[in-house]
């Protein structure tokens, strides 16, 4: 573990580089300085793709942007508008360029906007032809669509993506449609859509191919994705699932990247495949040898020169595979086993979702996305070390913070703050630290966190991502982006329902009601195998019995897709806008529609019952990150109607909501108390601080007052420095949850109570007191980390820097 100093000086590091400036070139623009660092080893040139936000009103609509390097020369830089202000200004600006920072050092640009012309084209710009089929093509590099295949590739290689399903019949992927995603003269996306197909011609499931070009870059970037979409059967089982590259001339020589690797020949019908069985050990097959965590490349000469692949967090997905044979390269993103590989991993409960026999289990609705690098020069080790950790845009936090975008939250490294970024950046080591000894890796697994209740994976309960992109947009330290990209790309593929048939809906049944359908865009909540479906019901009750989960024979399971009180989508959003993933806005805008349309239709309640609440609340946080990506009337006229759904309710005396508490939150024998949780309380009062921050309904501050007020009054405990866990006076204390901090912040800030202020100074000193030290490795510390930070830089920076620091929250909206 690194030294508190230590830690102190790479916050400082980062945040002293990321604040420094290149002159700007003209005095009647605006500009914001940028930061591009290498964290690999590397110094080579790189495509760079990154979002930054800009203030309000600064680049009118029209305004041209031109960046500019260390040396105040321009650079070539591609943008793309990804997000508008009110009065139409560029709220987000996706950036692509190259850079070259030295190893681990970094290299400082300024972003430059105004009236004046843009910037230079590259020297070999990406160049897209639509004639016959598509061409996407830069220098040697020439990705084409042909018949035969899903692509070629410089007229070396043809691409195909390959499903053998349960009967072992080769279904390949097959093309119904292809379109230029993004053009432009650094980075041109083709994306490519269709279906897995037997040989008779029958559909399996859907899949989708994007592949993107860099000017002048001899790399190609390529994100397979499956889509499970079957039209019957509620879980598809395949037994592999392969991108293959077969060669145009035969291979003379391959090498496989591990410790030990392989070099050599393989003739056709004498393949040699590495296979990761687990995070902790590989195999070769074909040739002798084991080792650990293999880097995840492959590299070959097919007599016209190197050529190198790489899948970006290899052993981290395991089980994946690389294999060689004559002309064809395989990449096993569901690599072909033997039953009983895995059984070695347990508990049960963990991992044994996605195996039956020799076969994968995927649920319908989910999908899987990977990154695969192909390098046309070879250099697989460093190709690896670049998938793993790229490049990306660090704007200058003191800017970034100040456009209001990231809430009300200070810079790294500012007066005050020292302390502070101390501890959120132990907590952080401790969560990352936990993934690693938990070992909480697999192909479905990487990027959640497991321990929840002892036995469920987390699904990122309290929004993971969004904590650690606050640390990166307060520190510009591109580690944070990095895990939290993981987190919110898992969420967003894996515990969201894409997609709905006749089965799983009959699955579903034992759930659902008139109030809310099944449909797409609903989420699961932290669960066994992340969504349901994989075991029988019978088997996880006798489960949770025997784990004495719950306070009864009759513990809630959590196997099902309809509890709203799980759905988070603030971290996404931003992630999005720092990322320009199409994916991403798809996942958010499916979520959001499911939630207006429950808003629109009036029949869920979102009153009247004891955990309502939390529903209310976290579904008008989840319909602001809707609003973030895509500002619409109707989304806030979906929030408003859960505020006029949460106001009516409130007591007009106490300034409570007064449910009769269930077993719970008040085992209490002869008669139950009246109250709610706390945390309920402070998470449905966070959906209305939120909501008043895009709309000043007038409402809300007296409201957001009287309910934190109550809040106090029932569950604070003065000699605790805590507040108790829901109403009844027999619950435990809480240990100053974040979202109760939150609530408190949000009042301090709407209606400068004093009171409030002085129990949150107290509970927080407490909080802080406790948390000096990293977290111990544990089953669900990543619900633990989410809960400690939620808030945690909004009350640090409300006490350093007061009432009216940060950004401008409640000023120009983002554009509907």
């Amino acid at each position: 573990m690194r030294s508190h100093a230590a830690i102190a000086a790479l916050v400082l590091l980062y945040g002293i580089v990321c604040a420094g400036s290149v002159a700007a070139r003209d005095d009647a623009t605006h500009s914001l300085s940028i930061c591009v660092s290498d964290t690999a080893g590397l110094h080579t040139r790189r495509g760079v793709t990154g979002g930054v936000p800009l203030p309000a009103g600064a680049a009118p609509a029209g305004s041209h942007f031109r960046l500019y390097g260390e040396d105040h020369q321009p650079v070539p830089c591609q943008i793309a508008i990804l997000a508008r202000w009110e009065d139409d200004s560029a709220r987000w600006v996706l950036l692509d360029f190259q850079a070259e920072p030295p190893a681990h050092g970094t290299s400082r640009f300024q972003l430059v906007w105004g009236a004046g012309a843009a910037g230079p084209s590259p020297d070999v710009p990406v160049v897209v032809h639509e004639e016959r089929g598509v061409t996407v093509a830069s220098g040697a590099v020439e990705l084409a669509t042909i018949d035969t295949a899903l692509l070629r590739i410089s007229e070396r290689l043809d691409l195909q993506f390959v499903l053998t399903d349960q009967e072992g019949q080769r279904c390949v992927a097959q093309v119904e449609s292809s379109t230029i995603e993004t053009a432009g003269t650094l980075r041109s996306t083709l994306l490519l859509t269709g279906s897995f197909r037997t040989p008779a011609g029958g559909r399996v499931v859907g899949f989708r191919l994007r592949a993107s070009v860099y000017a002048g870059l001899p790399r190609v970037c390529l994100e397979p994705q499956i889509l499970i979409d079957a039209e019957q059967g509620m879980i598809q089982h395949i037994r592999d699932l392969s991108i293959e590259f077969v060669s145009r001339t035969p291979l003379h020589s391959a090498a496989l990247g591990g410790a030990p690797g392989w070099m050599g020949s393989a003739a056709s019908g004498s393949p040699v495949r590495l296979l990761q069985v687990d995070d902790e050990n590989y195999r070769l097959e074909g040739a002798s040898g084991t080792g650990g965590q293999a880097p995840g490349w492959l590299e070959w000469d097919d007599g016209q020169g190197p050529v190198a692949v790489a899948l970006r967090d290899f052993w981290q997905q395991w089980p994946k595979s690389l294999e060689v044979d004559g002309r064809a390269v395989r990449l096993g993103l569901f690599p072909r086993f033997e039953a009983g590989t895995f059984a070695h991993m347990g508990p049960w409960y963990k991992h044994d979702y996605l195996f039956d026999g020799n076969t994968y289990r995927l649920r319908q609705g989910q999908t899987r996305r990977w990154q695969i690098w192909v390098d046309l020069a070879g250099h697989g080790e460093s190709l690896a070390q670049m998938a793993n950790q790229p490049c990306l845009p660090a704007a200058d936090p003191v800017q970034a913070l100040g456009t209001g975008q990231w809430g009300y939250v200070a810079p790294a490294g500012s007066p005050g703050m020292e302390d502070y970024d101390q501890w959120a950046e132990r907590l952080f080591e401790g969560y990352c630290r936990s993934i690693r000894e938990q070992r909480d890796y697999g192909a479905m697994n990487w990027g959640d966190w497991w321990g929840e209740r002892n036995c469920n994976w987390g699904n990122h309960e309290y929004d993971t991502p969004l904590h650690m992109l606050i640390q990166f947009a307060r520190t510009g330290d591109p580690r944070y982006f990095i895990v939290a990209e993981q987190a919110a790309r898992h969420y967003s593929e894996v515990d969201v329902v894409h997609f709905v048939n006749d089965d799983l809906k009959q699955y579903f049944a034992q759930w659902e009601s008139e109030q809310y359908p099944s449909r797409p865009g609903m989420v699961h909540e932290h669960s066994i195998g992340h969504v349901g479906g994989f075991h029988p019901v019978e088997k996880i009750h006798e489960l949770y019995v025997e784990l004495k989960i719950g306070s009864d024979a009759n513990p809630y399971l959590c196997l099902d897709p309809f509890n709203l009180g799980h759905i988070f989508t603030l971290g996404m959003a931003h992630y999005y806008l720092l990322s320009g993933d199409p994916w991403i806005k798809e996942t958010i805008e499916r979520i959001g529609d499911n939630l207006m349309r429950l808003a629109e239709d009036g029949k869920f309640q979102f009153k009247g019952w004891n955990h309502v609440g939390r529903v209310n609340g976290w579904t008008m946080l989840a319909l602001a990150g809707l609003y973030k990506i895509d500002p619409s009337e109707r989304c806030l006229n979906a929030m408003r109607h859960l505020a006029d759904e949460a106001l009516v309710e409130q007591d007009p005396h106490c300034g409570g909501w007064l449910y009769q508490l269930g077993s719970g939150h008040c085992n209490c024998v002869t008669r139950k108390h009246v109250g709610e949780a706390g945390f309920i309380t402070s998470v449905r009062l966070n959906g209305l601080s939120y909501y008043y921050r895009l709309t000043g309904d007038e409402r809300i501050p007296a409201s957001l007052q009287r309910g934190v007020t109550h809040l106090n009054r029932d569950t604070w405990v003065e000699e605790w420095s805590d507040w108790r866990y829901t109403s009844c006076p027999a619950s435990s204390a809480i240990r100053q949850t974040g979202v109760t901090i939150m609530a408190l912040v949000n009042s301090v800030r709407l209606t400068g109570d004093a009171e409030h202020l002085r129990i949150l100074r107290q509970a927080w000193d407490a909080r802080y007191a406790q948390l000096r030290q990293a977290p111990r490795t544990q089953p669900g510390l990543g619900k633990t980390y989410s809960t400690i930070m939620y808030g945690a830089p909004e009350a640090m920076n409300l006490f350093v820097n007061g009432v009216d620091a940060g950004g401008p929250e409640a000023g120009m909206r983002d554009r509907p």
